[in-house]
């Protein structure tokens, strides 16, 4: 808007010169001088030449309006409209039809007559209100037309200054009649304009309503090719486009929406997809035709539905073809008409018969305009009606530019179209799109700085799943800077070198689109399977080893892909061997073929960033006896050959929205070739396993060979045996060899071999030959593939840099920088960057007038808070900020051993990528965990014993519940996690029968068996008083007596949880345990005795556990009792309010968790009555003025308004020294200390009394309950009038506080008392009966007597 404050910026823009303090500009070719007197703040107009003024407050600073005039009265001077002909504040009598009143400014022609009314507003709420009335009902503007009925144009203009510039719009409605246009609807008897200006301004407002379809123009007056006093325009060229700037983007999404809401366009896919193909038409129209538009609607003095959508029609087709290489049927009916010229004796009603038929196939359908379902003549004006509104929206705008500001203004262009994409691009079968968070982070974290300028030729770039296209502008915006800094070569070049693959038709022509928005239109879309390969794509120049950079977030788990590809294509994977072809319809493994296709198209040396679901790292078994390879360990073996693996980063199941699908970004460096060094390593590896020394008598590369040894704790010289052929007893007897025995005796092939009559014709000696021979095959073709893969894994270049999303969901927000709102009406991505959207003007919503409903003000919002974000990945403005994730990943890449910052140090961490993976599995699949491998080192001196050695290992299960036999009448206990929350279990919430139990995987366990949570809350422990089953979530051990007590068990597997926790597996949606990993896990084992020794020990501290919890409950019912002796007193009861100085709201500002600014209190701090600083609070960055609003004193009382229903009512009294604030769904309650003590209100709060009536009052929802202050502050408590009586009650309360607090203090030092007792005995500290330890309550130790 323009204002006082920014009236001589617009003037100096426009091309006044300032002197003193006056502003002038003088039209030469009219003799005319305009002037701004900022001193007495007057507009001085040429009223000398004959410029005529009617009413002087036009002519001052008392109203904005007066800005805009003056503005237009300058633009309408430089047309070389003459000052005599220009009137300010026409004064008319009121007559017949008319009501009266004055115009902003009237332009006459040459007669003296009215040619053209202009009125003038604000930009912003008082132009768009002005519009909407003129829409409803005629506005001013239909007024002014009745009283100047020569007026052949009427116009509602308005200017803003915007981003430095001046941008002019305005509404130009024609009052002329269309002869052509009244002739062919003279069946419907339409009220023309001629005979409208004769009766009422309704009859005007109705013929431009009715006859003329409100019909207006957004050129025709100023543009450099109207001459003046020609008001109206035929002809369109591209200099008549406007550059779109930061509040257009809002305001055309707003536009965007209102159509469709308008027009009940329910569909915002089908509504995008035809947008976009509205863009295309555009862009082709600004590249093709720039002298003569044809994306332009002329209004219906000039043009009509048919011909617009004629030419929108013949430039798709052009687009379509140019762009993206499709045919699209187009015939014009310029073409039929010529087609007769073959026919020239056929009579003319057979042509008009014939084009009739025509005109109702063309138009009468569905086509690629369509925002509606058409399929006849009606439904075909009610489609051309929203289309029309959305062709006005777009033609004024200019997509291609070559000012100096086009890299910004492509910004804006592109941040709209995104805005529009948020709700048109929906997610379908096999497709996570990438919210733009994650594709800048990982635009971020590529070396393309190193990659642009340390190559001697443009890199070819590729995204071979590329969607809507995000990444390849996202690498378009990050090199430009680079290029433009550090290449002579073009920007376009490095664009005509970036390719984007899509096997969807829709999302390919998006991509191309978004692509132009953002001013790349050099990128290559192919419209193509990124699977496939051959003549066509090399043709398209999609050609194996050519590209430098490969981003992409293939698809997943999608079934029928490998019957699309020919079976030459499918030939030149290597992983189809691991498919059998009866496999291919089902097969639903596509993201490991895109990763193969990675390695066949990057050059070596090349860099990728691949999105794929985490399992592919862990997916498949590797059976040691199968000579078939799983497709998921296939695969972990072309990463391991062919890649060097950089970085790995872990994002959570609510990373991309509804999925749930836990993914890792794999950040790939191609190794090089000549040699491959998987081929080296190769031929090394058969080298070894020949016993081949042919240097100096030793191993090439011996190093190598030794590291593997150490990695496994083989002897190196034990080791050479089995090279040998002869591994001798020490290495036969080493744990993983054992483990192969067991392996060979369980196979299968084994097993028959001993059921053969030649086998058993053997002597005792022959078969022991022949099983050590099997044997020893089997074992050196096992160790073979891990040596080579371990070589493989040990010559990565660099450690990798792991990084793991954090668990909860607060976390994982502040992790990624944006949250998944299912709100139901504005689902989708929120991108926190603290940036509100302001408040459109017209909407309130206490006067019911919602301008964006919650979905369009989500987005609309992205677009201003996606540069904005917080995020430890990147730094939206510094992409070398060395705080950040990116940055580590990009010294990686480079080889600098990157330091980790303490901030990140929970997230990142390195790992040398032999550590990921276990090298100790006899079924060796390649898996590749997140987590480094951890020697579990326990500090004892008692022998480490395999658990699956002192007690059999049993799974859960659980019966089909659809059968309701297996559960009605169950008498048998079924535990979950539910029943598992104490040590021991004596009856379980659910049962099963025993027909439940038999038909399902579920085992009975014997009383005293130890029970094992292995997934969800992993580690609880508890021990069965009663027989019982589990579900599957568990692991049971039913302890050997002779070997192990039940109670030791319990205790020790307590103490070493965290070591258990250790070998969870990552990059899996839900974290467990396995059997194997479990029955593998080693405890330490001490005779029997010692066993028992340390049960009574832990047992001791045990039962001052149940005694302090007894005491807690005693005390519980204590205050209980004060509760309800004090509410059944007969105190006078009465209000909070009454009781109170202020109650008050809290802050409404963003937090930050870096500890900037102030301490802030939120729900989760109120705990037991009281408010608590656990360390971990977050802040909110405000001036001390604002803080000292909010501070908290000592006595004041918080009160939680909103949440669940549960957390509603939670109240603390604050007691804590220092500055702390609080949040917005807090109330803070100052007790009056005159009338009440705040502690004795605290706890009349905290009482189930007031919390029950407290909830009562809430408002609730779904996810949502609320109690306002109002509400709140009218609920009474009972208190005596007295201070010192209340003190009493206080001083009652606080003994029973004490005494929980004391007892809370023994229940907390429990776990760490009895870790210390385990230890002791586990180290050998404690020998004997009379030795034993036990750990008081003060955590000391004494001998027992």
């Amino acid at each position: 808007m323009i204002t006082k404050n920014n009236f001589k910026d617009t003037l100096l823009i426009l091309g006044f010169t300032e002197s003193d303090d006056l502003l002038i500009k003088e039209f030469k070719e009219l003799d005319v001088i305009l002037k701004v007197d900022f001193k007495n703040e007057k507009i001085i107009y040429p009223e000398d030449k004959g410029l005529k003024v009617n009413e002087r407050q036009t002519c001052n600073f008392s109203d904005d309006e007066n800005f805009v005039v003056f503005e237009c009265v300058h633009r309408l001077l430089e047309k070389g409209y003459k000052p005599e002909h220009i009137e300010l504040e026409p004064r008319w009598k009121v007559g017949h039809g008319a009501s009266g009143g004055r115009a902003d400014i009237m332009i006459k022609d040459n007669t003296g007559k009215s040619l053209l009314i202009i009125e003038c507003k604000t930009a912003g709420k008082e132009f768009d209100t002005a519009w909407k009335k003129t829409l409803t009902n005629g506005g001013q503007l239909v007024t002014y037309a009745k009283q100047a009925g020569s007026t052949q144009f009427i116009c509602l203009y308005a200017s803003d200054f915007i981003d430095g510039k001046v941008a002019p719009y305005y509404y130009l409605i024609t009052l002329k009649d269309n002869i052509k246009l009244l002739d062919e609807l003279s069946s419907k008897s339409p009220l023309s304009y001629e005979k409208a200006k004769g009766l009422d301004a309704e009859d005007i407002f109705k013929a431009w309503k009715e006859t003329y379809s409100q019909d207006y123009a957004t050129k025709g007056i100023f543009e450099e090719d109207i001459p003046a006093y020609e008001v109206g325009k035929t002809k369109y060229t591209i200099k008549d486009l406007n550059t779109i700037s930061s509040t257009d983007i809002q305001g055309k999404y707003h536009e965007f929406a209102t159509i469709l809401r308008q027009h009940n366009v329910s569909g915002r896919e089908n509504a995008f997809d035809k947008l976009v193909n509205l863009f295309l038409c555009k862009i082709v129209d600004e590249t093709e035709f720039p002298e003569e538009l044809k994306f332009y609607w002329k209004g219906i003095a000039y043009d009509d539905q048919f011909s617009l959508i004629d030419r929108l029609q013949r430039l798709y087709q052009i687009g379509m073809q140019r762009f993206l290489g499709e045919d699209v049927v187009y015939i014009s009916t310029d073409q039929i008409d010529k087609a007769f010229d073959f026919f020239k004796n056929d009579p003319d009603a057979t042509k008009d018969t014939i084009k009739k038929y025509f005109k109702e196939l063309k138009f009468f359908n569905n086509n690629d305009f369509g925002f509606i379902d058409v399929h006849n003549e009606k439904l075909f004006f009610q489609n051309t009606s929203i289309l029309l509104k959305i062709v006005q929206m777009l033609q004024d705008i200019r997509l291609k530019t070559d000012s100096e500001s086009a890299s910004e203004e492509n910004q804006f262009l592109g941040d709209m179209f995104e805005g529009f994409l948020d709700q048109g691009v929906k997610q379908s079968e096999g497709q996570f799109f990438t919210p733009m968070p994650i594709v800048k982070f990982i635009l971020k974290s590529l070396p393309l700085e190193s990659i642009i300028t340390k190559g001697d030729e443009i890199p070819k770039v590729i995204d071979f799943a590329c969607g809507a296209g995000h990444f390849l502008n996202e690498y378009a915006k990050e090199i430009k800077p680079i290029v433009e800094k550090e290449k002579e070569a073009k920007l376009s070049d490095f664009y005509e070198n970036v390719y984007g693959v899509e096997k969807e038709y829709r999302l390919s022509k998006v991509a191309k689109v978004s692509a132009f928005m953002y001013g790349q239109d050099n990128i290559n879309i192919v419209y193509a399977d990124a699977l496939s390969s051959g003549k066509e794509m090399n043709d398209r120049n999609i050609k194996d080893g050519s590209f430098s950079v490969l981003v992409a977030n293939p698809p997943y788990s999608v079934k029928g892909y490998l019957e699309t590809l020919s079976d030459v294509e499918r030939k030149k994977f290597d992983l189809i061997e691991t498919v059998g072809e009866k496999s291919y319809p089902n097969n639903n493994s596509i993201e490991t073929f895109f990763l193969e296709r990675a390695k066949q198209l990057l050059k070596p040396g090349g860099v990728a960033s691949i999105i794929v679901p985490s399992s592919i790292l862990s997916k498949g078994k590797a059976k040691s006896t199968s000579k078939s390879t799983n497709i998921y360990v296939a695969t972990r073996e072309i990463l391991l050959k062919y890649f060097d693996i950089v970085a790995i980063s872990e994002f959570g199941s609510g990373t991309f929205g509804k999925t749930g699908t836990n993914t890792v970004t794999l950040f790939l460096r191609r190794k090089k070739e000549n040699p491959a060094p998987a081929d080296h390593y190769m031929n090394r590896v058969n080298a070894w396993f020949n016993y081949d020394k042919s240097k100096d008598g030793l191993f090439e590369d011996e190093n190598l060979l030794k590291k593997y040894c150490e990695h496994l704790e083989f002897d190196f010289k034990d080791y050479q045996t089995l090279l040998k052929g002869e591994p001798d007893d020490s290495l036969l007897n080493s744990e993983i060899f054992i483990e192969y025995r067991k392996e060979f005796e369980k196979w299968a092939e084994i097993k028959n071999l001993k059921k053969r009559k030649s086998f058993k014709d053997l002597s005792k000696e022959e078969k022991e030959a022949e099983l050590q021979k099997r044997f020893l095959g089997y074992v050196t073709e096992n160790e073979k593939d891990k040596v080579y893969y371990f070589v493989l894994a040990n010559t990565n270049p660099q450690k990798v840099l792991i990084v793991k999303s954090p668990n909860t969901t607060s976390q994982m927000k502040e992790f990624l920088g944006y949250e998944w709102s299912a709100a139901k009406g504005n689902e989708g991505i929120k991108y926190l960057g603290g940036v509100t959207l302001d408040k459109l003007e017209g909407d309130d919503e206490d006067e019911g007038n919602v301008v964006l409903d919650d979905e369009d003000k989500r987005v609309l919002s992205n677009i201003f808070n996606l540069n904005n974000i917080t995020t430890p990945l990147y730094d939206p403005n510094d992409k070398y900020n060395p705080e950040k994730i990116n940055q580590l990943i990009i010294n990686n890449y480079n080889l600098l051993n990157p330091l980790i910052p303490g901030d990140l140090s929970e997230s990142v961490f390195h790992s040398s990528l032999i550590d990921l993976i276990d090298f100790r599995r006899a079924d060796f699949n390649k898996s590749i965990a997140l987590i480094p491998s951890i020697s579990v080192n326990i500090d004892t001196v008692w022998p480490l014993v395999k658990l699956e050695s002192v007690a059999d290992v049993e799974s859960g299960g659980t019966p089909n519940t659809k059968i309701s036999s297996y559960w009605n009448n169950g008498s048998i206990n079924w535990a979950t996690l539910v029943d598992t929350k104490q040590k021991y279990i004596h009856e379980t919430t659910k049962k099963i029968t025993q027909e439940g139990l038999e038909n399902s995987s579920a085992k009975l366990l014997p009383i005293n068996s130890v029970i094992f949570s292995s997934r969800a809350t992993i580690g609880e422990i508890s021990i069965n008083k009663i027989p019982l089953a589990t579900n599957q979530g568990y692991k049971n051990f039913i302890c050997n007596p002779q070997k192990i007590d039940y109670e030791y068990l319990y205790y020790v597997l307590n103490y070493l949880k965290s070591e258990i926790l250790s070998i969870v597996p990552s990059g899996t949606k839900y974290k467990e345990i396995n059997t194997t990993d479990i029955r593998n896990f080693k405890i330490p084992l001490p005779p029997l005795e010692t066993q028992r020794e340390l049960i009574k020990s832990c047992s001791s501290i045990d039962s001052e556990k149940d005694q302090a919890e007894k005491e807690i409950a005693s005390s519980i019912k204590k205050m209980e009792g004060i509760y309800l002796t004090i509410y059944s007193s007969g105190f006078p009861l009465k209000s909070i309010d009454s009781l109170s100085e202020k109650i008050q709201y809290g802050i409404n500002d963003s937090m930050n968790t870096h500890g900037k600014g102030y301490k802030i209190f939120r729900m989760n701090e109120i705990i037991q009555g009281y408010m608590f600083d656990n360390g971990n609070m977050k802040h909110v960055d405000i001036p001390k003025e604002e803080f000292e609003k909010y501070k908290l004193s000592k006595g004041n009382i918080l009160f939680n308004r909103t949440n669940s229903i549960e957390h509603v009512g939670k109240t603390g009294l604050f007691n804590l020294d220092g500055n702390y604030c609080y949040a917005s769904y807090l109330i803070r309650i100052e007790v009056d200390r005159k009338k009440a003590i705040p502690e004795y209100v605290n706890h009349l709060m905290n009482s189930d009394q007031f919390q029950t009536y407290a909830k009562s009052q809430a408002s609730k929802s779904i996810n949502q309950s609320n109690i306002n202050a109002t509400k709140m502050k009218a609920i009474e408590i009972p208190i005596p009038d007295s201070l010192t009586e209340q003190k009493k009650y206080v001083t009652k309360f606080s003994k029973l506080e004490a005494k929980i607090e004391a007892a809370k203090k023994v229940i907390d030092g429990v776990d760490k008392r009895k870790e210390e007792v385990i230890k002791s005995y586990l180290q050998g500290k404690v020998k004997g009966e009379k030795l034993a330890i036990a750990a008081d309550s003060k955590g000391s130790y004494k001998k027992k007597k």
